[in-house]
């Protein structure tokens, strides 16, 4: 989560350097920053190994005429 702060936060200060100064490399690294910035969202909305190991997520199963042709890993709701 810091990290997501952290580059969401150096993202938007290259994009005013970008914008204010006309800089080619400030435009360069807001780019860069906004691509771990998005990096950092699909992580933390992907479950791990250890999350599954501590009990945080669960199994869906897809059946077709009884016959299971496909599975996700899935977070549990905050209440389960």
């Amino acid at each position: 989560m810091i990290l997501l702060i952290s580059h969401g936060i150096l993202f938007l200060v290259g994009a005013y350097l970008a914008i204010r100064y006309k800089d080619a490399w400030c435009a360069f690294g807001a780019g860069v920053m906004c691509s771990c910035f998005i990096y950092d969202i699909a992580t933390i909305t992907t479950p791990a190994a250890m999350d599954v190991y501590q009990g945080k997520t669960t199994l869906e199963i897809t059946y077709k005429d009884g016959t299971p042709i496909d599975s996700v890993v899935v977070f549990k709701e905050k209440g389960e």
